[in-house]
């Protein structure tokens, strides 16, 4: 009990935080603004100001996702389909694409709904194929695919109605180098990344991890040479009915 207090409090003193610091960097951001739109400007001093602005992305960047990474105060729990889910999801995975980046979606309509919580599983999604993005400093090709899983015994906690076994399964698999095996048991370490110093990392895997474990997923990996394999399965669920008032 006093564990799961404590457990408690750390989320809401790490959001408290994350807020506060959010209000300083948006105090930054509008002040660099008005001092960079100075056209009397000396390049040098501009130049600075960028690298101060782009420190300051970053590090709002980072509060993002260390606050993601904390369990919700509150969530939104609704059925949705893969394929509406998805559809929402285009244009932010669109900006994902660059010109070393090769990234294809593969959702069917007619996959059974799952129930979760919108924001939080674009935000897993959004991480997982961020990730896959990042695992070459070359070029790579990422591909996601959305199908039906396979059937477990389980069914979905909570009650309600629901597809007995039936899951879906939210796969992103990547060419890049691969996960090392001294590697694999620390991926989903908060902080924890092999990538280039000056990218914003080590957050995105714990990130995805927690959000399928909040909807009672699972997010399972594998790895070879040839790039890395992220299962994000969730338990699947039908449409309720609605009764009709007589």
């Amino acid at each position: 009990m006093m564990q799961l207090i404590f457990s408690e409090f750390q989320d809401q003193l790490v959001r408290g935080l994350a807020h506060r610091m959010n209000n300083i960097l948006s105090l930054f951001h509008g002040y660099l603004g008005l001092l960079m739109d100075d056209q009397k400007l000396n390049p040098v001093i501009k130049e600075g100001l960028t690298r101060v602005r782009d420190g300051a992305c970053d590090a709002s960047e980072l509060m993002e996702r260390i606050n993601a990474v904390t369990r919700p105060a509150s969530t939104l729990p609704r059925e949705m389909e893969p394929a509406d889910l998805f559809r929402q999801l285009a244009p932010t995975l669109q900006r994902l694409q660059t010109p070393n980046v090769n990234l294809t979606v593969e959702c069917p309509e007619g996959l059974p709904s799952v129930c979760v919580d919108i924001s939080r599983m674009k935000l897993a999604i959004v991480e997982l194929v961020r990730n896959a993005c990042e695992a070459a400093y070359s070029k790579v090709t990422v591909r996601v695919s959305v199908e039906k899983g396979a059937e477990q015994p389980e069914l979905f906690p909570g009650g309600g109605s629901t597809h007995e076994g039936e899951q879906v399964k939210i796969e992103v698999i990547d060419d890049g180098a691969g996960i090392r095996p001294s590697d694999m048991s620390r991926i989903y370490e908060p902080f924890f990344s092999t990538k280039k110093k000056n990218q914003i990392a080590g957050l995105g895997l714990a990130v995805a991890l927690g959000c399928a474990q909040e909807f009672g997923g699972t997010l399972r990996h594998r790895s070879n040479k040839g790039g890395a394999t992220f299962d994000l399965t969730l338990p699947a669920r039908a449409q309720r009915r609605l009764q009709a008032v007589a």
